[in-house]
């Protein structure tokens, strides 16, 4: 009788043994499940949109809250403020097909600012995005679009592919020539006034 409660015995460790492994196994999976979604940090780049409307002698362009709507996440905002000299801005977001775009404007020297933003890409003719033409760059793995104005110059760049930085491009807003961020709360609710 001894045999047969050995073998009980072990018959019922294994069952209790495989039971908890079975638990554990539902357990992870249920965690696995739940925090599938990426959770990327986000930032809010408009204090440094009003700073640099503040500081710069250029009218200042900005990407569009619509960006957001449409599942881009804004990742970084470095503004770059000088006492005396040019003012330069760079926005990243994580885009809505998971890749990255860089906005940045700079009253830097545009050679420079270009040579940065493109990371030795090869120009590759034009693109026209919101209703401006943008220099094309093309490298392996990497894009930009440049717009050179007077007195900035602005650069979408990265690894996402041209429907994305077209996209950006097409979403950026510049403030008017005289300045001022007063009448933005207008123009997003449709309400311009008779100016």
């Amino acid at each position: 009788m001894s045999e047969h409660s050995r073998s009980n015995a072990t018959f019922k460790n294994y069952a209790i043994s495989l039971g908890v492994i079975v638990g554990i196994v539902l357990v992870l999976a249920f965690v696995v499940a739940t925090r599938s979604g990426e959770n990327i940090p986000s930032v809010d780049y408009q204090p440094d949109a009003d700073v640099l409307r503040d500081s710069a002698d250029y009218p200042v362009t900005v990407p569009s809250e619509e960006l957001v709507r449409e599942g881009w996440t804004p990742t970084s905002s470095t503004l770059e403020v000088a006492e005396s000299g040019p003012a330069a801005w760079s926005v990243g977001f994580a885009t809505a097909k998971d890749s990255h775009v860089m906005f940045t404007q700079s009253g830097a020297d545009p050679d420079a600012v270009v040579a940065e933003g493109t990371r030795g890409a090869e120009e590759a003719g034009t693109v026209s995005a919101g209703g401006s033409e943008w220099e094309h760059y093309d490298s392996e793995d990497w894009d930009a679009l440049v717009r050179r104005e007077e007195g900035v110059t602005l650069v979408v760049a990265g690894p996402a592919d041209m429907d994305e930085l077209t996209r950006m491009a097409e979403a950026l807003e510049t403030d008017p020539a005289d300045g001022g961020a007063e009448p933005r709360d207008g123009a997003e609710s449709g309400d311009e006034g008779d100016a």
